[in-house]
Parts: structure tokens; sequence; C-alpha cells
């Protein structure tokens, strides 16, 4: 196989009302997460690391490279694998929140302080504020957004779908002719991931934990990928909506 994707939640962090760095037991789980992912390593592959580019993220990936770089090293395999940096990449963002048109959108905990000042909720349109303020009332905000109608105030579940599908389509593409194998590991966000999987599975699953993986496969098929969750595999379509 030329091509596996590797899809990481970021590690743990106390809170999401502003970009935070990780908590400690959120460096532990990414530098374990890198060192499991060692062991699904063959001499000579090649491991790209990709982020969505906001601080908890990149911590994670950083995180991930030194677990994984370790865990070769312990085990004598370290020349044999190359590993790249981390390199942001927007197509791994979460949702992202629109404030004001014309204005490039940003990651929720970026707005947070903004979206929740009583003076700005009054000066948006009754249903966007109806939206922020559900969403950041919600025991689980990104189900809420999965779930509500944003008014505008967020991207769509389907264009967030979208841009994740549109790079594994690349991914996939490129590495039709293959000249290694190459292990593509995008650290990224629960809201991501939870509309992938609820597009291979029918079915939102929930939060994934901090660090969680979901493996993302060619088995062959064209505009095809096989997606694998918590024991679970079903074949998605990777031809985007609309």
């Amino acid at each position: 196989m030329s091509l596996v994707v590797y899809l990481v939640r970021h590690g743990e962090v106390e809170h999401h009302r502003t970009d935070v760095s990780l908590t400690p037991r959120g460096r532990a789980q990414a530098e374990a997460a890198g060192a499991a992912l060692a062991s699904r390593l063959a001499d000579g592959d090649i491991v790209s690391i990709q982020h969505s580019p906001v601080r908890r993220v990149l911590e994670t990936a950083e995180l991930l490279r030194a677990g994984l770089s370790s865990a070769l090293t312990s085990a004598g395999r370290a020349d044999r694998i190359a590993i790249s940096p981390p390199h942001p990449d927007v197509a791994l963002s979460n949702v992202r929140f629109y404030l004001e048109p014309g204005k490039e959108p940003q990651e929720p905990s970026l707005y947070y302080a903004t979206i929740n000042a009583p003076a700005f909720l009054q000066s948006v349109p009754p249903a966007r504020a109806e939206f922020y303020r559900g969403f950041w009332g919600s025991h689980d905000p990104m189900g809420y957004w999965l779930t509500h109608d944003s008014a505008g105030a967020a991207e769509t579940p389907a264009a967030v779908l979208n841009r994740l599908l549109g790079r594994l389509r690349k991914l996939f593409a490129d590495s039709a002719t293959p000249t290694a194998c190459l292990r593509w590991l995008g650290v990224t966000h629960s809201g991501a991931m939870r509309v992938l999987l609820r597009q291979a599975f029918g079915k939102d699953p929930g939060e994934p934990d901090f660090c969680e993986t979901i493996v993302v496969e060619p088995p062959g098929h064209a505009d095809q990928a096989l997606v694998s969750y918590r024991g679970r595999s079903e074949l998605l379509s990777l031809i985007a909506d609309g």
C-alpha cells in the first residue's frame, strides 16, 4: 500500500475558550500516540506530519513527532524511516466562525471572548446570536454545530467535510505512482473528525478521545477510501457534495 492517512485529534486542553496549550496529560497523550505509531511503520516508510494552524494542534504535532522519533531510536530504527517536521495545513482546520462580512473565518476558540460579549450578541441578527449562545452553552458544542443551522455564523458541516475530502483526494491521487510508502499524519480537531465519521458511518459517533485516531486507506477503487475507527471500517466516497 502506497499511502495510509492517520487523522489524530489534538491532546487534552483545559478548555476551548481561547487557543491554550496542552495540559501535562495532553502532552503525554501526544507523545504516547507518536510512540504507538512506530509499531505501524515499516523500514523505508516516509512520515509526513501536518496540522491545523492553532497552538494546541501544533504542540500535539510536535510531540507526536518527538514520541515517534524516540520510539524508533529505542528500537534501533531511526535511520530507516524519514519523518518530516510538522507543517500547517488549513484543510485540517476545525469548523470556523464568521464574525463579519469580508473577514476571514477563525477557529471558534479564537473568538470566544468576542462572541460572548453581550454587546456583540446584541449587534448580530437574532438567529446568529441564538446559534452562538447555543454552541457555547452546549455540553457538546461540536454536536450542536452538526445539528443546528448557524444562520451564516459558521462554516457548514458540508463545507468542512468537502475541505477534508479534497485533501484526501489529492493525497491519494499524488500517491498513485509511489516511489516510497507514505504515512500521512494529520493532526486536527473533533469537529473535522466527526463530520468525516458521520459521512462514512451514517451517524455521528460523538467526541473522539484526545489523540484518538482515524485510519484512512485506499481500497483500490477510484474516488473511495476505507475509513477505520474503533474497530469498524466503512467505504467512504471522496467526491465532495455540491
